[in-house]
């Protein structure tokens, strides 16, 4: 398996492009189910870090920068790829995240998690900041991590 660091959008190829939004297609509109506008204008503003198994996109996520979605940064379309679950990878790519937030001096980090997944974030450091409520019809809590 093969991170691709962090890439600005511009910097990404065009296959790099496909890989993204057909793994995002496949699990969150197909695989749960849910309709929604994927392409949301955040993916031209934010960076995109991959993990690669030889050609196949297996795992996925987007940093948002401080006042594209949130005051503070983001990280959302955290995804992998169905066959690659139950081996960490989830884990290992936010810890990424985060070591490379921690690195640029963020303070705050939020995330729209969604409910089901609420120990997964708590377990990285996580702290529910509101109520569910429901996004596309999935029930989310909005959270965040404060570094120092």
């Amino acid at each position: 398996m093969k991170w691709k660091h962090v890439k600005e959008f511009n910097s990404l190829t065009a296959s790099e492009v496909y890989k993204i939004l057909k793994l995002r297609q496949d699990i969150f509109i197909i695989e749960q189910d849910c309709i929604y506008d994927d392409i949301d204008n955040l993916d031209q503003h934010s960076e995109h870090l991959m993990l690669s198994d030889g050609e196949t996109l297996i795992a996925y996520l987007r940093i948002v920068p401080p006042g594209k979605k949130f005051e503070n940064y983001s990280i959302g379309r955290v995804i992998v790829k169905k066959r690659y679950r139950g081996k960490n990878l989830g884990r290992q790519i936010m810890k990424k995240s985060l070591s490379i937030l921690k690195d640029r001096n963020a303070e705050i980090v939020k995330i729209e998690a969604q409910e089901y997944l609420l120990d997964f974030y708590r377990s990285l450091g996580f702290n529910a900041i509101s109520d569910s409520y429901a996004v596309d019809g999935i029930p989310h809590i909005e959270m965040k991590i404060q570094f120092g």
